[in-house]
């Protein structure tokens, strides 16, 4: 398929990486040797893209500033999980970390929705057409605060946030089992009450390049 000459809309997603692409540790990926793909990820976002969706990852990443993983580590985790998602027909169109503890109180950590701001502004992202896919809470709370409709998997922390005080009070449009069920239930929503698409004809969005593959540095509003 030429996405050059394909006239068709697209439309955008976020997607929180590790618990959702890929497995969650309690001890950080801090390699690649430790990235390992949640089964069905890489053919969700190959549907994803084959549906015309543009990806956009958000993900938080503390370790870097707790002195548990350098950025430039980080950053090549992240060049390989794209070159791989890249080989397997899905394509990321951009990305975004927060390297910030909790502590630091910055406008990029999740349930801060700084990383979807800058990103809709780069991008022409209209977000409330945009869904957000995460498995913790703090995503959900990030899209809504962005405008965006959100779904939570079960995988990674999604399970355990169906239990929190605070499910009620950031419920997401829908719980699916994975990634991979959430880009089903997003084409059968599709197909029962198709939503404007954001973006018309002109070609497909500029490939993903190393320079989207740096951390949003905040140092107040974004």
């Amino acid at each position: 398929m030429s996405y050059q000459s394909d006239p068709v809309y697209w439309r955008d997603i976020f997607l929180d990486r590790d618990g959702v692409i890929n497995e969650n540790r309690a001890d950080h990926v801090k390699s690649w040797y430790e990235f390992r793909f949640l089964p069905g990820a890489l053919n969700a976002m190959r549907l994803l893209t084959e549906r015309h969706y543009r990806i956009f990852v958000v993900t938080n990443q503390a370790a870097v500033n707790r002195g548990l993983l350098a950025s430039a580590t980080l950053e090549e985790i992240h060049r390989r999980m794209v070159a791989t998602a890249e080989a397997h027909g899905a394509h990321i169109a951009g990305l975004r970390y927060c390297p910030h503890r909790d502590d630091e109180a910055c406008a990029c950590r999740k349930p801060q929705p700084g990383m979807l701001l800058s990103l809709a502004a780069e991008r022409q992202i209209d977000l409330g057409h945009a869904y957000f896919i995460g498995d913790a809470l703090s995503d959900v709370a990030a899209g809504h605060a962005a405008g965006c409709r959100t779904i939570l998997v079960r995988t990674g922390r999604g399970s355990e946030q169906l239990g929190h005080a605070d499910f009620l009070r950031h419920r997401p449009r829908h719980v699916a089992a994975n990634l991979l069920d959430a880009v089903h239930w997003l084409h059968d929503q599709a197909a029962i009450a198709p939503t404007q698409p954001t973006y018309a004809g002109g070609g497909w969005p500029t490939p993903a390049r190393p320079d989207l593959l740096i951390p949003l540095k905040t140092t107040g509003t974004v």
